[in-house]
């Protein structure tokens, strides 16, 4: 939050998000999060707490995950769109202190949970009331260490029942800060935003920007990008699941989307699907980027400016990580030859 806040201080005219054509300057966004970040602490929620978001892609989701992370809680995404069942096992689980809702989907969580309904008229009334300032260790119910959790996000729970990998303040800006000297200011100027929350690529599509003055344009999906009749968009990062993204992209016209550098992860990475993308966003360069939720988003990245003809590999390790092949007795094994990949590092 400190780092949002500086970045506000030097830019805070400049536009920070923008979805379905409405603009919201960073001064503007900082103080709508610091209103609600206000009323959420004085509600009791701070460090060592989740607070669930199940809300719309929208201006106000933005304005609600950065007020959780002001008042030194975590954000726990949960998709209206689960299955009840699911929605109830998180919200079980993560026992959030609150959930940030709207109307439309308040119903969709279990009876006993709390909820904060932003959209109700008397909700909105109270929040205005309370002050724009930056919200600071002063404000909140005890100060925020770097080693406080910053989120939770729930695996898809391939391997048996879903799990929480709950990633703390220091890990967000350690990928922050690898993302800024990757890719520069000027690299991370107007991003495309069109992962869910529930999925870690969110976190470097929205704060990695936000935090080098950069603008966030918040797409409803990936698929949304080549629909009929869909405006061009130009921007110097789009990422995706490869697959997700090449269907997205086919379903339109040509130029549909014109970008920078394309970031690619999620799933390998074919050299077909590589410069199908290429030749429909016009891309000056693409990554393969692999990593984990468990590791901050990314682990390893690959680069090319040339046409992809043979499938990527997942590069090496990015800032501040180590990555090893080992065999089943933990000892690296010599190149070329089969073995696990372990990560150790800042993320």
């Amino acid at each position: 939050p400190d780092l949002f806040t500086a970045q506000v201080a030097r830019t805070p005219d400049a536009v920070a998000v923008v979805v379905e054509g409405v603009e919201l300057p960073y001064a503007e966004l900082d103080k709508r999060a610091n209103r609600l970040a206000r009323w959420l602490i004085t509600r009791g929620v701070g460090p060592e707490q989740f607070v669930g978001l199940a809300l719309p892609r929208s201006v106000d989701m933005l304005v609600a995950l950065l007020a959780v992370t002001k008042t030194g809680a975590a954000y726990l995404p949960i998709d209206p769109g689960y299955p009840t069942a699911r929605i109830g096992f998180i919200c079980a689980d993560a026992n959030p202190a609150v959930v940030l809702t709207v109307n439309e989907f308040s119903g969709r969580l279990p009876m006993d949970v709390a909820r904060l309904v932003i959209d109700d008229a008397r909700t909105g009334k109270e929040i205005a009331g309370y002050s724009g300032t930056a919200v600071n260790d002063a404000d909140r119910a005890r100060p925020l260490l770097p080693s406080h959790a910053a989120y939770a996000i729930y695996t898809s729970g391939s391997t048996g029942q879903p799990k929480a990998v709950v990633i703390t303040h220091q890990n967000v800006v350690d990928l922050a800060g690898w993302a800024a000297a990757e890719f520069g200011a000027s690299g991370l100027s107007r991003v495309l935003a069109t992962t869910s929350l529930n999925f870690d690529v969110s976190v470097f599509e929205i704060f990695c920007p936000l935090l080098v003055g950069g603008c966030v344009e918040l797409v409803r999906d990936v698929l949304a990008l080549g629909e009929p009749g869909a405006t061009q968009r130009v921007a110097s990062v789009v990422s995706g699941v490869p697959s997700a993204l090449s269907h997205g992209l086919s379903q339109g016209s040509a130029g549909a989307v014109r970008a920078d550098t394309v970031v690619l992860a999620g799933e390998a990475l074919s050299a077909r699907v590589a410069r199908e993308i290429q030749a429909a966003t016009s891309c000056r360069r693409i990554a393969n980027i692999y990593g984990p939720t468990e590791a901050t988003v990314y682990a390893t990245a690959w680069y090319s400016e040339l046409l992809v003809d043979q499938p990527p590999p997942i590069g090496s390790p990015i800032t501040n990580t180590q990555v090893f092949v080992l065999d089943g007795w933990l000892r690296p094994v010599p190149v070329g030859v089969v073995g696990e990949l372990y990560i150790a590092g800042a993320g």
